[in-house]
């Protein structure tokens, strides 16, 4: 059985943070994509970087780093 997610995992000072899975469904990606886009812009990430971060799936400045991936 497959259990497919969307997750946004935050890692800083060598340690994740926090690891959040959504539902791999439309709704589901929205919601880890405002997730990711808070937690990054929280961390420093310019509005105007935001499609470039979410393509990469990746954002990270100093020791910070936040990713959205999908896993099945």
């Amino acid at each position: 059985m497959n259990i497919r997610t969307i997750n946004v995992v935050e890692y800083a000072d060598d340690t994740v943070q926090q690891v959040v899975a959504y539902p791999d469904t439309p709704e589901g990606n929205g919601e880890a994509e405002a997730m990711f886009k808070a937690c990054a812009m929280e961390n420093g990430m310019a509005e105007v970087d935001t499609v470039d971060c979410l393509n990469d799936g990746l954002f990270e400045q100093g020791d910070y780093q936040v990713f959205i991936v999908h896993s099945s």
